[in-house]
């Protein structure tokens, strides 16, 4: 004779250090986590599936964090963009990418790039251009060789177009810089 037991438990056990982990301790564990940083909600649910929560009980932890304010995507959106934008220095496509890799919804990465000045756009593109401008010139001060201020001049354009930014407006800036 077999025996079935149906167990219907809200407790998982963490795969990291074998203990169990109860929906309380997943969401304050969760909220450390978020304080952190911004945090999307894919990242959260991939932590916790890391951390051995069941599909329901994901459900319940990841109310319960929107219901405490850690967890705001729209707030992840522009937070993510500025620190993309002013610390890596990375354009609109390549932001715009790597938000939907993260798994936000096109209105979101659109209100969150929305947020960036023109201005501050177009300045930091001129100062990445420039300082790349100045490395490759130090690397080739020797030739004067027109063929070589051609290949420098398509490598600049490669690396701003590798940062995101879009390539009509990358090779307006390099004419008007003259580079």
């Amino acid at each position: 004779m077999r025996y079935f037991y149906l167990v219907t438990s809200t407790v998982s056990v963490d795969k990291r250090t074998k203990k169990n982990l109860s929906v309380d301790n997943a969401v304050i564990r969760m909220g450390k986590y978020c304080s952190y940083t911004e945090r999307s909600i894919d990242e959260v649910k991939k932590k916790l599936k890391t951390l051995g929560v069941s599909e329901e009980d994901t459900q319940v932890v990841m109310e319960r964090l929107t219901q405490m304010g850690f967890l705001n995507e729209s707030r992840f959106a522009s937070a993510f963009v500025s620190g993309k934008f002013r610390m890596k220095k990375w354009g609109k496509k390549r932001i715009e990418m790597e938000m939907k890799r993260k798994g936000l919804s096109n209105e979101l990465i659109e209100k969150g790039i929305s947020g960036l000045s023109q201005e501050e756009y177009i300045d930091a593109l001129d100062t990445l251009l420039q300082k790349k401008w100045n490395t490759l010139a130090k690397i080739s001060k020797e030739t004067d060789d027109y063929e070589m201020k051609q290949r420098q001049k398509q490598k600049l354009i490669r690396f701003a177009l590798q940062k995101g930014y879009e390539i009509d407006l990358v090779f307006q800036r390099v004419k008007l810089l003259g580079l």
